[in-house]
């Protein structure tokens, strides 16, 4: 016996497709953020104790964002992988 054909597949289909292009700008977007920390910390003068606690804390955060690209493109993956499953029932 074949599975019958999900009337909401089109529609889910669509709906994970917009998705996967979010988590897509959002990786660029997340990618982005990241080179500008890297950026303004660099373009910091390091001769006071602030400026070091920014460089510091700049960097902290560059590489949490770095990670967060990471875990996005994993839910992008997921996404497609389930979008081309109910692509192959339709």
């Amino acid at each position: 016996m074949s599975t019958p054909l999900d009337p909401d597949a089109p529609r889910k289909i669509e709906v994970l497709a917009t998705i996967e292009r979010q988590l897509r700008e959002a990786i660029v977007r997340l990618t982005d953020v990241s080179a500008r920390a890297v950026r303004l910390a660099d373009q910091t003068a390091w001769r006071t104790d602030a400026a070091t606690r920014f460089h510091v804390s700049a960097d902290a955060w560059r590489h949490e964002v770095g990670g967060l690209s990471a875990y996005v493109e994993g839910a992008k993956e997921d996404v497609a992988r389930e979008r081309a499953r109910i692509e192959a029932l339709a």
